[in-house]
């Protein structure tokens, strides 16, 4: 009886200890091939990454060369980006998964 008591306690405090994660997803920012912007610095949350390469479609998320930014919190975010000549701004809204952003 005291082992299935146990057991019975152990398995709650499991159960409540994974409803209190947060969730978080990933943002790939991209520009498409021929756009002639160089290398763009993109700015999300404070963190800084480099969009290094260009694409001629949607790349996967987390691709080399695309500004990748991964385990945000979910919400809504604010980012920046510039080529030292163009500039970005906008809103986008974190959720699980990834999702990708073309600059141009």
């Amino acid at each position: 009886m005291k082992k299935m008591i146990l057991l019975f306690g152990l398995g709650t405090v499991l159960f409540l200890s994974s409803c209190n994660k947060v969730k978080t997803g990933d943002v790939t920012f991209w520009q498409q091939t021929g756009s002639g912007f160089g290398v763009t610095v993109v700015q999300l949350n404070g963190v800084t990454s480099n969009i290094t390469s260009e694409y001629p479609s949607v790349p996967a998320c987390g691709k080399s060369g695309c500004a990748v930014f991964n385990g945000v919190e979910e919400g809504t975010y604010t980012y920046s980006a510039s080529d030292g000549t163009s500039t970005w701004e906008g809103t986008t809204v974190i959720t699980e998964g990834c999702k990708t952003i073309k600059l141009y």
